[in-house]
């Protein structure tokens, strides 16, 4: 009879514990797909802003001033910086949650998208180009370690 008892299986003696680890598990990815959608959000509200400054729907400043003119170029640039930034978090967390790294194919696209939007100046173009190197070399960086 004790051998019969022994080759039984066991009922767990915590299965509040497994039912924890499954919810927080579903948690997790519940968080990790909000933060994919915030950041696709964030990234498509700072694209359209991008859109209508850096084509002059919208103007911030007039040429009165070097030191106006260099703000409007700032903002510009930052803002293309920020859509670049979100847009990569976005694609990338997505990326994870369905188990494939995000490649270069992927950051090549939202470089060239980025870079789309500042083609019309000059200014704006040079120092985004120089941000979106700096980030990109920071997420090389990152990821080798």
């Amino acid at each position: 009879m004790k051998e019969l008892k022994d080759k039984m299986s066991k009922i767990p003696k915590h299965p509040e514990k497994e039912h924890k680890l499954k919810k927080k598990h579903r948690t997790d990815e519940e968080f990790a797909y909000r933060s994919v959608l915030i950041s696709a959000i964030l990234g498509g509200i700072f694209y359209i802003i991008s859109i209508f400054l850096n084509i002059e729907i919208v103007t911030i400043f007039m040429n009165i001033d070097v030191v106006w003119t260099f703000l409007d170029i700032l903002i510009k640039v930052i803002v293309i910086l920020l859509f670049f930034l979100f847009m990569t978090t976005s694609i990338g967390n997505y990326k994870e949650l369905v188990g494939k790294p995000l490649n270069w194919k992927d950051l090549l696209l939202l470089f060239l998208l980025s870079i789309g939007q500042a083609i019309l100046n000059p200014f704006v173009f040079v120092f985004t180009l120089f941000g979106l190197a700096i980030i990109l070399i920071y997420l090389f960086v990152i990821q080798e370690m």
